[in-house]
């Protein structure tokens, strides 16, 4: 809401040729990529591995492993889930790629929620979007459902 007022502000003074105040604040050149130095490039790089990964996890992992309270990404038939136990011990599986663009997601301990490492995407177990840029739920495995698990 905040950057379409601005927009609203600064987009008519570009097209009439007006100087605005806005414009050198929001001029999409003003950045300097490497002028953050270590930092971007460390946060750069830790993003786009963390896309380009195909995450080892959950190949040693069994559901009946996971205890009440705890996550874990598991291995199922070449896809990646992400399978929680809830303080019920009901198992919650949802699919652990992120719906904005694939990446594998993580479970957040402290928060009870699968984020994503590549943009900040974050679900509930359930799978449910809570921020984005994903716009799309994860798949949610539930009971009387067809299970990955059931073979």
């Amino acid at each position: 809401m905040t950057l379409g007022t601005i927009a609203a502000l600064l987009i008519p003074d570009l097209i009439t040729g007006k100087e605005n105040k806005w414009e050198k604040i929001y001029n999409p050149s003003r950045t300097k990529i490497f002028a953050a130095g270590k930092v971007w490039f460390k946060e750069f790089v830790g993003g786009f591995t963390a896309y380009l990964k195909h995450s080892p996890e959950g190949e040693d992992t069994r559901l009946i492993d996971i205890k009440k309270g705890e996550a874990e990404i598991i291995d199922l038939d070449g896809e990646k889930y992400g399978a929680y136990c809830d303080q019920d011990n009901k198992l919650h599986l949802v699919s652990a790629k992120c719906t904005h663009l694939g990446c594998i997601v993580k479970w957040n301990r402290d928060e009870k929620t699968w984020d994503c490492p590549c943009h900040g995407s974050r679900f509930t177990h359930e799978g449910k979007v809570l921020n984005g840029p994903a716009n799309v739920h994860l798949q949610y495995h539930q009971e009387g459902q067809q299970h990955p698990v059931s073979h």
